[in-house]
């Protein structure tokens, strides 16, 4: 065999071992799902429930990975830098995805151009709470109250840019007022204060006061979505209390890096719909206050842009600001 036929040999056998490799479907290998908070709270215990469908439905490994920091844009960024090839994604709240960027001198990542947004998993209501030891058990209690006490009340939140923080802000635009807000690190330690008589507010995500606004050692003054919420079916929301248009929620949702091929984005929105369909799935959702939302791609990244746009004129009028 001639030394031109015997390079074309070689050529033509390297192909034929390389084809299966590089069309095998994806997933062929393990994909790691990034929660850019800390394990334990809903999102991360979500994202697992998520994980586990996604594993039997693939046969393949699909691995939580909590990658903290900078209220999320540690994890966010990591995906937003990751090769777009469907093995690396995101599963996260609105801050990372959205409001991030208005509270960050210099964010990281745009959402809007560094992220593929997949599906929208939940909804996320807010509570608004009063320590005990206060009378007052409605919004216009409260606020009542503030009037004929001006900056004497706290308000407690999660951390300063975080959802409660903003609706926070929002009901002091919409009410003419100016509330005294203490950020926290994270849910648990405001809720501890707020049991304690500490602080006497909080704007906070629900999952963590339900227990004790149950156990009357809080009280629960509105939620903050448009509709009241299963487990507290007694607590009006704060438009049904005369404060028209009032909505403050986070969502939770799935994503990718940027350039992600459009047969995965199909495949996962579909399998996170078909997801949110099951009886274990609306359990794992209640159990974490969350409600159900779905959804194509195209919902996802209109919802994003709502809240960057719906929030911007809140943070810049409150001066809410992180980072350098």
């Amino acid at each position: 065999m001639s030394r031109r036929l015997l390079v074309f040999a070689a050529t033509a056998l390297a192909c034929a071992l390389a084809w299966p490799a590089s069309a095998q479907p994806w997933p062929s290998r393990p994909v790691s799902i990034i929660v850019p908070f800390p394990a334990g709270g809903s999102t991360d215990i979500v994202a697992r429930f998520m994980a586990e469908r996604l594993r039997v439905l693939y046969n393949n490994s699909f691995v939580v990975e909590n990658k903290a920091g900078a209220t999320g844009n540690v994890g966010a960024t990591a995906v937003a830098k990751a090769p777009p090839d469907g093995y690396t994604l995101l599963f996260s709240t609105s801050g990372p995805v959205a409001t991030n960027v208005l509270i960050f001198k210099s964010p990281p990542i745009d959402p809007l151009k560094d992220l593929t947004p997949i599906a929208l998993i939940a909804e996320v209501p807010l509570l608004i709470t009063a320590a005990g030891k206060h009378p007052f058990k409605t919004i216009n209690d409260l606020l009542d109250y503030d009037k004929a006490n001006p900056g004497k009340l706290n308000y407690g939140n999660a951390g300063t840019g975080g959802m409660g923080h903003m609706a926070s802000e929002l009901l002091a635009s919409m009410t003419g007022r100016k509330f005294v807000s203490v950020p926290y690190q994270g849910s648990a330690p405001v809720t501890k204060d707020l049991v304690a008589g500490m602080v006497d507010v909080s704007f906070d995500l629900a999952p963590t006061y339900i227990p004790h606004i149950k156990s009357g050692a809080i009280h629960a003054l509105a939620v903050t979505t448009t509709k009241r919420l299963p487990d507290l079916p007694d607590v009006p929301t704060v438009a049904e209390q005369g404060i028209a248009n009032y909505e403050a929620s986070s969502f939770v949702a799935l994503l990718g890096p940027p350039g992600l091929p459009a047969d995965i984005v199909a495949k996962l929105n579909a399998a996170a719909n078909d997801w949110l369909k099951t009886a274990e799935a609306q359990t794992a959702l209640a159990n974490q206050t969350l409600l159900p939302l779905g959804g194509t791609p195209e919902m996802l990244q209109a919802r994003m842009r709502k809240e960057i746009e719906k929030w911007g004129p809140v943070v810049k009028a409150a001066g809410i600001s992180l980072g350098q």
